[in-house]
Order: C-alpha cells, then sequence, then structure tokens
C-alpha cells in the first residue's frame, strides 16, 4: 500500500501526530481510516515529504532529530498498532517511541464491535503493514465476547508466522474470566508472546519495544543510534503523574470504553483556548461517576505533570484543597484565599500539563469562581446535575448497567460462572454498579456464591425508610447493604459506632486518626466505639473488607448513600444523638484552638467540611447538638468562622458565626465572654460585608456584653478594639461626630492604661485619622496618621501591612490637599512595602496593593499622566470585580474610572462606568449615602462634557443635597460639588 500525505498535525503524548485522514475508528473503516504517526517530543516531526512543528507544517525537507536520530529515509518499515480508543496513552506513548526508531506508525485506534467479520477485520489491520502491534490493557474490554472472533482469527495469523507482536502493560489476569462465552483465546498465545512493558523502566521498555521488532527483520535506517533516548522526555505511563493527591486505582473497575474514550477526545487534545478543557460525568448517585474519573486520572495520568482531585461537594472544602495544591506546589501560605488561587493558577501555567478532578459538584455557580484561570491544564467534573454549559464542560453521562454489563461486572468481579444467577441480582438491584461491587465485595468476603446471595435478596429491603424507598437506586442501595451491614455487625462490636458516627461527617477524607486520637475526650458511654487502636485497626479492616468504607493509611471515605442508609438503621432518637454528639466532640478536640496561627492551617483546612457537615443549620441532627453539646457547638463554630474570615471567606463564616451568637445566647448558663467574642467576630464580618447596620448593632452587643464581666482587667485591649471597629462601622454609616468621639476617647483610655501595648495605640490613631478624614479635617488627620506611623516605626517586628497602612493614608491625605508629589510617594512607598511581603509575582493583584494601587490612579490622572492612570485602573477594576461583584469598594474603583474616561473624552463609556458606581453605592450604601454623591458629582461633570446640561444640573443639585445632610459647613466635598453646581448651573 503506497503511503498517504500527511496534512494535519495534532500533539499527542509530547509528540508531534500527523493524521493521515479524518477517522480513527477501526470497525468496518477502509483502508484510508488509518493514523500515520509520526513525531518527537522537542516538538519537531521529521516526514518524508514536510517538516512539522509546533507551528503546523513547514517548507519541505527532512529534519534531524535533536535526540539523536539522522536523517530519515523515505522508505521505513510500517507498523499498525491497534488499540482501545480508551487506551491512547500507551498507544502515543508507544507510537512515539517506535517514529524516533525509524519506523513509520499506522494507528488503528479500536478493536472491532461484533457486527465486524473477525477476518476481514484481521485483514484491514494487517493492510499496508509490515508488522502489527495489539496492545492489550491490564482492564480488559467489558464485553471481551465481542472480541473473542477476532482475537482467535488474530493470533491463528501469529500462529501462521503473520509478523503480529503483542504488548501488555500489567497483568493479564482479568482477562481469563467467563465473559468470553467460550474458551479464552489469549490461553494459547506461548507464554512469552506478550512483552510486557508496564514492569520495565522507560528506557528499557522502549529498547524491549524494538528488539522484539527486530527479530522479525524490521530495522529501519537511520534512526535514534543510542536506545537510551528512545524514550527520553516522554511521559511513561506506567508511572503517571509526577504531583497527585490520586486516591488508589480501582482494582475491580469495569472498563466503560465509551465514556473514557469521550473524555481522552475532549480533554487530551489541544485546541489553544484561553480556558482549560473540561468534562463533566453526570448521573444519578451510585452509577460509578467517581470511579470512572478516578479511572480516568490514573490511566492517562502520564498526560500530565499535575493530577490533583478534589472533593467539591462543599465550596469551603474545594477551596481547602486547592489550597493544599498549592502548598504542595511550593506556594507559600497566606491566609487570604485570593492571594492563594491567584499563586496557584501562576504555578500551574508554569506546568507542562495539569488535570484538576473536581468531585460531585452541586451546580456551576459553586465553582464558577474558583474554575482555573490556566489554560494549560484540564478540568474533569463529577456531578449529579446535567447543565454545565455555563463552564463550557462536555458533558459525558453514566447510567446503571444493563442486564449484560451487570452480568459481565458479577461475573469479572466474584470470578463465578453462574450467568443466570449474576442476571438475576443485577436486575433486583436495578443494575446500579455501587450495589452491584457491594454484592461483588460480600461474595469474596464470605467465599459465598452469587446465587446464594440471591437468595438472601429475595427476602427484601427489610430497613429502609419510606423517603429512600420512593428512589429506584436508594432501593438497589438499600437492598444490598442489609446483608453487608448484618455481617459486619455480626463479626465485630465497634462496627456498628463507627459507621454511626461517620455518618455524621462529610464522606470524603475523614482523618484515619480522629478516633483513636480523641476517644478520650467523648463523655460517658462510649456506645460501642473501640477503646485502642488496635480494636479501632480490627474494625476498620472488616469495613474495608465488606467494602462499606474505603481506607488508606490516613484518611477514610465513606458513600454519600452508605451514610443515608446507615442513618435510616439507626435504632432510635437516642442512638443519633449518642451518634451526633461524638462526631462533634471528636471534631472539636481536633480542630485547633488558635485557627489564626499559621501552624494550625493546614488542619483547619482539612478538617473544615466535617464542621459544616456537623454544623449545617438546616440539618435534622442539628437541634440535638444544641440541646446536648452547647459548650462544644459555640466554641467549634466560633473557631471555624474566625478561620474563614480570615481566608477572606465571608459568606461561609457569616453563617457559622451567626450559628455560634445563637448558640451563645440561648445557653442556660451564658459565657459572656465568648458571647462577646462571637459576637464581636461577627461584626467584623458584617463590616467587610458592608452590612453597617447589623456590624453596628452586634459591634455594640459585644462591647455591652464585656462590660457585664465586670472590673475588666485583661480584657480592656479587648474592649479597645471592639470600640475602635465600632468607630470604623460610625465613619462608614456616616456618623463621623460619633466615630470621632469614639476613637479619641479610647486613644484617652489607652494612655491612662499601665501595660498599654504599641500595636493598639498605633491602631487607634489610624482609626482616629480616618474618623478626622471624613469630618474634612485634613491637617489633623494627617498628624494623626503620623503618630502612628511614629509609633509603628519605633517597634522592630510592625508588620509590613501595619506600616503599608500609614503610608497609604498619608498619601490619600496628601491628595486631598493638592500636594500630589508626596501623595504619590507616599502611595508608592507602601506600595513597595506590600510587594516585598507578598512578593513580586502574586502581590500584584493583592486586595492591599489594589487599594493602594486604586490611590495611585487617582493621584496620576489629577497629575495628568491619563494614560498610566488608564492602565492601573483597569487591572484595580478587574480584580475587584472578580473578587467582590457588588461591592462598595468595586463602586468606588468605578467612580475613579469613569472620572479618568471623562478627562479622556470618552465619554459614553464614562457615563455608563459611572451609572453603574452609583447603583452600586445605593445598592450596597443606601441612596443618601456620601459615597453615592461621590459618584454623583463625577456623573454630573460627565454629563456637561458630554453637552446634558440638564442632566449634569439634576445630579449636582443631589449631591449637595447629601452632601449638606451628612456634612457640617466647610467639607472639602461639600465644596467642591458647590463649585462645580455653580459653574454648570445657568
Amino acid at each position: 500500500m503506497a503511503r498517504i500525505a500527511m496534512p494535519s498535525v495534532m500533539a499527542l503524548g509530547g509528540a508531534v501526530v500527523s493524521y493521515a485522514s479524518v477517522g480513527e475508528g477501526f470497525a468496518g473503516s477502509p483502508s484510508l481510516s488509518q493514523v500515520v504517526a509520526t513525531g518527537l517530543t522537542a516538538g519537531i516531526t521529521y516526514l518524508g515529504t514536510a517538516a512539522v512543528t509546533d507551528r503546523g507544517v513547514a517548507e519541505p525537507g527532512r529534519v534531524s532529530d535533536p535526540h539523536g536520530a539522522q536523517d530519515m529515509p523515505s522508505e521505513q518499515p510500517t507498523i499498525a498498532l491497534c488499540y482501545l480508543p480508551g487506551e491512547r496513552t500507551w498507544a502515543d506513548w508507544t507510537a512515539t517511541v517506535l517514529v524516533r526508531a525509524g519506523f513509520t506508525v499506522l494507528r488503528r485506534g479500536g478493536l472491532p464491535t461484533r457486527d465486524d467479520h473477525p477476518d476481514q477485520a484481521v485483514e484491514q489491520l494487517l493492510d499496508g503493514a509490515d508488522s502489527a502491534l495489539v496492545l492489550l490493557p491490564e482492564v480488559p474490554p467489558q464485553n471481551l465476547a465481542h472480541y473473542a472472533g477476532w482475537l482467535h482469527h488474530l493470533i491463528a495469523a501469529h500462529e501462521a508466522g503473520e509478523p503480529i507482536i503483542w504488548i501488555r502493560y500489567g497483568s493479564l489476569d482479568l482477562w481469563g474470566d467467563a465473559r468470553w462465552g467460550e474458551a479464552d483465546p489469549l490461553s494459547t498465545l506461548p507464554h512469552d508472546a506478550c512483552l510486557n512493558l508496564s514492569s520495565r523502566e522507560p528506557d528499557v521498555a522502549a529498547s524491549a519495544l524494538v528488539t522484539r521488532l527486530h527479530r522479525f527483520g524490521l530495522t529501519p535506517g537511520g534512526a535514534v543510534t543510542d536506545v537510551a533516548l528512545l524514550a527520553a522526555g516522554l511521559g511513561y505511563p506506567a508511572w503517571g503523574a509526577a504531583i497527585t493527591n490520586f486516591p488508589p486505582r480501582n482494582p475491580h473497575f469495569t472498563d466503560r470504553d465509551t465514556a473514557l474514550a469521550t473524555l481522552a477526545q475532549c480533554l487530551l487534545s489541544d485546541d489553544g483556548g484561553s480556558r482549560p478543557d473540561a468534562g463533566g460525568l453526570v448521573g444519578l448517585p451510585g452509577v460509578g461517576k467517581t470511579e470512572t474519573a478516578l479511572e480516568f486520572g490514573h490511566r492517562f495520568g502520564s498526560h500530565y505533570d499535575v493530577v490533583w482531585w478534589v472533593n467539591a461537594e462543599r465550596q469551603v472544602s474545594l477551596s481547602g484543597q486547592l489550597s493544599e495544591l498549592a502548598r504542595t506546589l511550593g506556594v507559600e501560605e497566606v491566609p487570604d484565599l485570593t492571594v492563594v488561587l491567584t499563586r496557584l493558577w501562576s504555578a500551574l501555567r508554569e506546568r507542562s500539563r495539569w488535570l484538576l478532578v473536581y468531585d460531585n459538584v452541586e451546580q456551576p455557580p459553586d465553582v464558577s469562581t474558583i474554575w482555573p484561570r490556566a489554560s494549560n491544564g484540564d478540568v474533569l467534573i463529577t456531578s449529579r446535575n446535567p447543565n454545565w454549559g455555563s463552564l463550557g464542560v462536555t458533558r459525558v453521562p453514566l447510567r446503571a448497567f444493563d442486564v449484560d454489563d451487570g452480568e459481565a461486572f458479577l461475573l469479572k468481579r466474584t470470578r463465578e460462572s453462574d450467568r443466570e444467577a449474576a442476571r438475576d441480582v443485577t436486575a433486583r438491584l436495578g443494575g446500579l454498579p455501587f450495589a452491584l461491587e457491594y454484592v461483588g465485595a460480600y461474595v469474596e468476603e464470605r467465599r459465598a456464591s452469587l446465587a446464594g446471595y440471591r437468595s438472601l435478596l429475595g427476602e427484601g429491603p427489610r430497613h429502609m425508610s419510606a423517603a429512600a424507598d420512593t428512589d429506584w437506586f436508594a432501593s438497589a442501595m438499600a437492598t444490598s447493604w442489609n446483608v453487608s451491614f448484618d455481617s459486619a455487625n455480626d463479626e465485630n462490636p465497634h462496627v456498628r459506632a463507627l459507621l454511626s458516627v461517620f455518618s455524621f461527617l462529610a464522606p470524603d477524607d475523614i482523618p484515619r486518626d480522629l478516633v483513636p486520637e480523641h476517644i478520650g475526650v467523648v463523655d460517658g458511654e462510649r456506645g460501642g466505639l473501640p477503646a485502642t487502636r488496635a480494636e479501632y485497626d480490627r474494625a476498620l479492616v472488616v469495613l474495608v473488607r465488606l467494602s462499606l468504607v474505603d481506607a488508606t493509611e490516613d484518611r477514610i471515605t465513606i458513600h454519600r448513600l452508605a451514610q443515608e442508609y446507615v442513618l435510616s438503621r439507626m435504632a432510635g432518637p437516642e442512638e443519633q444523638r449518642w451518634a451526633v454528639c461524638s462526631a462533634l466532640t471528636l471534631v472539636n478536640a481536633a480542630f485547633p484552638l488558635e485557627p489564626l496561627s499559621p501552624a494550625s492551617w493546614v488542619t483547619c483546612r482539612r478538617l473544615m467540611p466535617h464542621v459544616l457537615e456537623l454544623t449545617e443549620a438546616r440539618a435534622a441532627h442539628y437541634p440535638l447538638l444544641q440541646e446536648r453539646c452547647p459548650t462544644q457547638l459555640g466554641s467549634l463554630l466560633l473557631r471555624a468562622g474566625r478561620y474563614l474570615h480570615l481566608r477572606g471567606e465571608h459568606r461561609p463564616a457569616r453563617g457559622l458565626l451567626e450559628q455560634s451568637v445563637e448558640v451563645e445566647s440561648s445557653r442556660v448558663e451564658p459565657d459572656r465572654l465568648a458571647r462577646a467574642t462571637a459576637l464581636a467576630a461577627l461584626g467584623r464580618v458584617y463590616y467587610h460585608q458592608a452590612e453597617l447596620g447589623e456590624a453596628r448593632r452586634v459591634t455594640e452587643q459585644a462591647i455591652a456584653a464585656v462590660g457585664e464581666l465586670g472590673e475588666l482587667g485583661d480584657q480592656e485591649h479587648f474592649v479597645g478594639r471592639l470600640r475602635l471597629h465600632l468607630s470604623r462601622i460610625l465613619r462608614e454609616s456616616t456618623a463621623f461626630e460619633e466615630a470621632e468621639q469614639v476613637a479619641r476617647e479610647v486613644l484617652e483610655r489607652l494612655r491612662q492604661s499601665d501595660g498599654v501595648r504599641p500595636p493598639l495605640v498605633a491602631e487607634a490613631w489610624v482609626t482616629y485619622g480616618d474618623a478626622l478624614w471624613r469630618r474634612g479635617r485634613l491637617q489633623e488627620a494627617a498628624d494623626a496618621y503620623r503618630e502612628a506611623l511614629e509609633v509603628r516605626s519605633a517597634l522592630p517586628d510592625t508588620p509590613a501591612i501595619d506600616m503599608a497602612t500609614c503610608h497609604k493614608h498619608l498619601g490619600i491625605i496628601s491628595r486631598e490637599l493638592d500636594d500630589l508629589d508626596a501623595a504619590e510617594q507616599e502611595l508608592r512607598t507602601a506600595r513597595t512595602l506590600l510587594i516585598a511581603d507578598y512578593g513580586a509575582d502574586y502581590g500584584e493583584n493583592h486586595r492591599d496593593v489594589i487599594d493602594v494601587d486604586g490611590h495611585l490612579a487617582e493621584v496620576l490622572r489629577r497629575s495628568g499622566r491619563l494614560e498610566e492612570a488608564y492602565g492601573l485602573l483597569r487591572r484595580v477594576v478587574a480584580v475587584r470585580e472578580e473578587e467582590f461583584q457588588d461591592h462598595p469598594d468595586v463602586a468606588g474603583s468605578l467612580t475613579k474610572l469613569g472620572a479618568l474616561l471623562c478627562d479622556q473624552g470618552r465619554y459614553e463609556e464614562s457615563m455608563s462606568v459611572l451609572d453603574r458606581a452609583v447603583a452600586m453605592f445605593e445598592r450596597c450604601m443606601g441612596n443618601e449615602h456620601p459615597y453615592v454623591a461621590d459618584a454623583v458629582v463625577e456623573r454630573s461633570l460627565t454629563r456637561r462634557a458630554a453637552g446634558d446640561q440638564e442632566g449634569a444640573v439634576t445630579d449636582i443639585g443631589r449631591a449637595v443635597s447629601i452632601y449638606v445632610a451628612r456634612y457640617a459647613a466647610g467639607h472639602p466635598d461639600l465644596e467642591r460639588a458647590q463649585r462645580v453646581r455653580q459653574a454648570i448651573t445657568p
């Protein structure tokens, strides 16, 4: 057969592979449906007619392999490569090694189907080839009987002397089961007929592959001369990704060829887009979404250098596990989640290719804000939700097994041959893969038979709840679990108690040492929990053997459906109360007492999913915790809420802290200090969410609660910080005089106190200066900021953020005083301090730097440096919109941008931006806040410049009215607005 011209290029497995035709299917395809592969990992391919690089087809000619190949001759031995579509990783590696060795490769992607005539399929495989390589995966195709005839013919051809070489990359034990429907054809192959590549080092495997071809007299001229270089630079499929946290591979996984092939086609191609490729396995619980994603990561891991598994049922746990990936990649640990993710995306962009698996995502909004910002990788999700078009996810639906597939799975899992019993059990359990796995585990563990198990199922679902009975999959699971659950209880006295506790925790990543390390804190009777680590380990062995849980050396996983089943089997309310309180006690004991300490962050991050699972306010068990263990509940809620607030996750932090306040307020014997601490933490969250009324209410309650303690003593500084926070709230609420008074009182109290802490004094000066600034007393504010800077400069370990804050405020005041040179100098000093602290690579987008940049851009605008200011402001707006969306900080940046656009003569754009700013301020702060007036003044100037005199007059009139109601006479903002009104009013 003549060689076919190669017009297109596709990167596969580190090599550049040129496709000769439009298809890769084997079944029923003519000889033109072949794939000719040739390539180098260095990004250069040598062809007989053209050189193919990573930029496409270059001028005709021959190119030398930089790894040692000589110029390719015009004729090379031709190898047909046959493999399953889901096994492209090994096929890519094999094809690239062969091309480097000087062969031409015809890729025959896919084994024939049941409709293909076997002898014709064999003839097509060998058509135009000097030899054929048949790749046999460790996990065989699901229905081997479909391929038996074809393999028999192929083996016969091999025995007749055809140059057919069998390649395996793993044990073939799983092939030798009863699913053939006839004798196993592979059993007739000589022992040494299959070359095993997976048990060798990559250079040895490559050399063995080429040597096997040489035995057939296939020795090309002019190729890689050093066999050690055949596999150089290629990801080796037997090794997988260099960095991964993937759970262990499921040895009983039954291949869903279509699903894996579809995912491979979606994710392993490179479309050059600006966002990562994304695939989604969707379907009902228990149909195998997680196991299929797990198999994809293991099977195609060598395509990536980072493969990371994320349990994404809750957004908080998702962000925590991404933070763990950042730490693994060497990203410096910081509390701010926004900074962590920015640094993570940068680190991933520096990698060659990565895969993130988001397992069990509920809906697109849960991951949209933390969707990777790097395009050189892939995202795979699993979800019950089929609607993922908004994120560009290619859906791959999974469904329950039909009777044929279920039969194949059970016969493979149990190594039995009773097809009738396998089909009956499959039908009884609705073909649900997860339920069938429990059947296999039970039969294997008990050395039972499928027929015997079928008789057990005949008793029906004895302990199912009414709610579960309405869902077919819940019915199937309960029916199979009854057998495993009862068997486990009969064998070990502790398994019921362990399962009961596990059922109130998050299903993924339960720390394996949680129970044995903290069993001593469980009050009263342990309810059957093991007292020693030895007892615990023995009970865990039973649970793992019966597939009721999965376990590694450091974690335990239990399926969500299994948790629901265990809850339905509890004897009554008292058992449920004991189990949930025990779970809370264990997590509370494990959660760090100092969640703001960097040393605690890894532990906090890992335990957060369990905290959220236990403290879900809508859960049926939550009132039991409030009633039985309020002290532990309130403490855990407070510590977890403070940790999330530190990370900038304000919404979930708010929920936990509101619950903490509720718990502490409703206790029969209240702990006033605990309640005050919870109120204070909640007030800070409200402030950051711009809910000033609520922030003031709870902060004043916190101050009152501390006052009820009597003699303050050690709480003096706590009260001082609370009152300074109250001053900030009052200032933003336009209660300027009251804000100044509160800050001044704190300063005076600190002067009179013994053992004053200088950092608190400096904080008081800054807060006092802020109140003076908002009242328009600019010079006094500048003096207060200088006092703060002097105090902080005298301290040896003042954090960079505190020093930068002083310089930033001095820059703002200098700008308002029209000293633009001094303003720029102070702001650039603040910026330099922050960048040095946060790092040059990541600090640019930190919210503190962005805040400084917004003020610096305004200074540049007023200095006439419009282009420089515009570039800075566009970035500020983009970063803040991504982080906050609808927030006063975003509106403030939009106001500055709108004024700048007006100065540039871009009036239509200016109006659009300022309209958004006004509307956002009104939503966040109310219609009569001075911030609204700030944006309205700028809009009036844009209207005037654009010729809308009437609109300009209306706007400036509104702004003046707001200022008059909020500011005293002589306030700089009021005076400026009055000057604008005078200038534009006819």
